[in-house]
C-alpha cells in the first residue's frame, strides 16, 4: 500500500504538467469520434441540405493549440459527412444560420482544419453567421462542429451545398 501511495504522490508532483496536458488534449475537438451520420454526393447537395441542431458547447476552442479558431464547441463532431464528389470538381459549402453568434469548424477529408466565425458578403460587409466553401472538395469524410462565440447555446441550422 505504501508503494502505491508513494507512486501516486510522485506521479502527482512530477507528472502534474503531463497530466494537465493530457487532460487538455482530451478537451478539444476530436475527429476520432463520430457525429450524426450524413451521406451525400455532389449531385444531392447541389440543392442545399439542411440539418437542425443546437450550437455551442463547453470546450473553449482557443485553448486547443493545433486547431484554428475560438468560441465554444463540443468534443465530438455534430455531424460526420461521408461525401462522394463524383469527380465533378465542385466546391463544397457549409454554412450556418443561428439565433446567436455561431462558429463553424470542419475537419476535411484530408485532415485539414477550417474555421469561420463571421462570413464576409459581397461589398465587404459582414454577417454573424459562418460559412466555409472548400474548392474542388474531394470525396471522403468531413467532420463538422457548430459552436458559439460565447458560452450560450442556441438553435441553429447547418446547410451543406455543392457549387
Amino acid at each position: 500500500m505504501r508503494l502505491i501511495s508513494n507512486a501516486f504522490f510522485a506521479a502527482t508532483l512530477i507528472g502534474a504538467p503531463f497530466l494537465a496536458s493530457a487532460a487538455s488534449a482530451q478537451s478539444c475537438p476530436s475527429y476520432g469520434t463520430s457525429g450524426s451520420a450524413l451521406s451525400y454526393d455532389s449531385d444531392t447537395v447541389y440543392s442545399a441540405q439542411s440539418h437542425d441542431l443546437y450550437a455551442g458547447g463547453d470546450i473553449q476552442l482557443g485553448n486547443c493549440d493545433d486547431i484554428p479558431g475560438y468560441g465554444y464547441i463540443v468534443e465530438s463532431p455534430d455531424f460526420t459527412l461521408q461525401y462522394d464528389a463524383q469527380d465533378r470538381g465542385r466546391a463544397l459549402e457549409f454554412r450556418v444560420e443561428a439565433e446567436c453568434d455561431a462558429i463553424l469548424l470542419v475537419n476535411d477529408s484530408r485532415g485539414g482544419w477550417h474555421f469561420n466565425d463571421d462570413d464576409q458578403v459581397e461589398g465587404g460587409g459582414m454577417i454573424l453567421d459562418p460559412r466555409l466553401r472548400l474548392a474542388n472538395a474531394p470525396s471522403g469524410q468531413y467532420d463538422i462542429w457548430v459552436g458559439t462565440l460565447g458560452e450560450d447555446i442556441c438553435d441553429a441550422t447547418l446547410y451543406i451545398e455543392s457549387w
